[in-house]
């Protein structure tokens, strides 16, 4: 009812403002203009204030969304004004509730004591990288300090906001999650590896000792069986299963070091060089075309690089250079390898990445290499022309590549 009254009264202001013009109407024609005019601007009013009313529980059911997905997804949010320091801190997401308020009003320089030692310079240059538009955002893992003492190790990711007209930033804003649990779940994995790992090696020495001590018997029987030849080719078929069992055993060694270390982001060219003159030793020409990609590959990539290399001088026969290039086709990227050697003949495209092929040259072979890209869910395909040179194309996944990084 105050409502219609004031709406009414602002009405009335105005209708006697226009009547000073028109002093000849009659009272009653005043009146109802006076209440139509009144009417109309009710009406505008309360229909304007409902579209008013529909758009805030519109914002308030995004910020509901909002608040619930941050907490089903256990985030912390943060927001960095960067001209002033200030720092807001959301964290109603820690579980164990040591901080006595949810929200937290600090400043940047706070960080220095509450991020363990060794991570605050790592975190303290990927917010300068960001800042500096070197890294369209930042993802860094950090111990933060509880109330209570003790550390929790947390995942933060931001990226700047905002920037001024000079293009300056004036505001960063992203998430924080607890992962103390990972981190203990990674430790304990990493410690029964590493006891894995002791009895392989251990298993592993052993075997190979009998094995040698086995093939040097055989031939002290080869050397006093003298003219038998039914003898001998005993001594042959023991002696090319013993090498068969060596060979099993190498083949252990180098598999069981698949997957064991988790994998990162590494730089294709800087490792195409590294590697390719290890194998080459010099005497290839090496032509790198990658640009700054980088792909997110297992530990033991520079071993599959390694061993492209390796094939090349061991069977490219007359192969000069090897080139190692980029490019992408569709949402994929394709890391091309080739030779100008003799290339690989149409029926063993496929069979070269078999197991057990070409093991009696190389310490790895192409199927380890296939096994090590798989792990990532990155393939590899030969595509050359046989005479022409070997051409081995390295198929990286959607999301499984980055270029031009620092």
């Amino acid at each position: 009812m105050l409502f219609l009254i004031a709406s009414s009264m602002d009405a009335f202001e105005l209708l006697v403002g226009f009547t000073r013009t028109y002093e000849q109407w009659e009272l009653d024609e005043f009146l109802t203009a006076a209440l139509l005019l009144s009417v109309g601007l009710t009406i505008f009013s309360l229909r304007r204030w409902k579209e008013l009313k529909i758009e805030i529980q519109a914002r308030k059911k995004i910020q509901e969304r909002l608040k619930f997905a941050i907490e089903g997804g256990s985030l912390g949010v943060w927001d960095w004004n960067v001209a002033t320091g200030e720092l807001l801190i959301i964290h109603d997401w820690i579980n164990d509730r040591s901080f006595p308020s949810p929200e937290e009003e600090t400043h940047v320089s706070t960080l220095e004591q509450r991020i363990h030692p060794e991570d605050y310079l790592l975190l303290v240059k990927s917010m300068e990288e960001v800042k500096d538009d070197a890294m369209l955002y930042y993802e860094a893992e950090c111990r933060e300090r509880c109330q209570l003492g003790t550390w929790r190790w947390v995942n933060v990711i931001g990226k700047v906001t905002a920037r001024d007209e000079e293009g300056r930033p004036i505001r960063a804003t992203g998430i924080a999650r607890d992962v103390t649990e990972m981190h203990r779940t990674r430790k304990a994995l990493d410690e029964a590896n590493k006891k894995l790992d002791l009895l392989y090696s251990i298993t592993r020495h052993d075997l190979l000792n009998q094995i040698s001590i086995i093939a040097a018997y055989m031939g002290l029987i080869e050397d006093e069986m003298g003219g038998n030849e039914t003898f001998r080719g005993y001594v042959r078929h023991v002696a090319t299963a013993t090498s068969t069992i060596r060979d099993q055993v190498v083949f252990m060694q180098d598999y069981e070091s698949m997957g064991v270390k988790a994998p990162a982001w590494q730089c294709v060219g800087k490792i195409a060089r590294f590697a390719g003159e290890q194998a080459s030793h010099g005497d290839l020409e090496i032509d790198i075309l990658t640009g700054r990609v980088e792909v997110f590959a297992d530990p033991l990539f520079e071993k599959v690089i390694f061993n492209l290399v390796d094939n090349t001088v061991r069977h490219g026969e007359g192969t000069t250079a090897f080139r190692v290039s980029f490019h992408e086709e569709n949402d994929k990227g394709i890391i091309v390898f080739e030779d100008d050697g003799k290339g690989i003949p149409a029926g063993l495209k496929e069979q070269i990445f078999s197991r057990g092929f070409g093991r009696q040259d190389s310490g790895l072979g192409l199927f380890l290499v296939r096994e090590i890209l798989g792990i990532t869910g990155m393939s590899i395909r030969e595509k050359g022309e046989e005479g022409k040179g070997a051409r081995f194309e390295i198929v990286v996944p959607a999301g499984g590549f980055r270029k031009d990084h620092p």
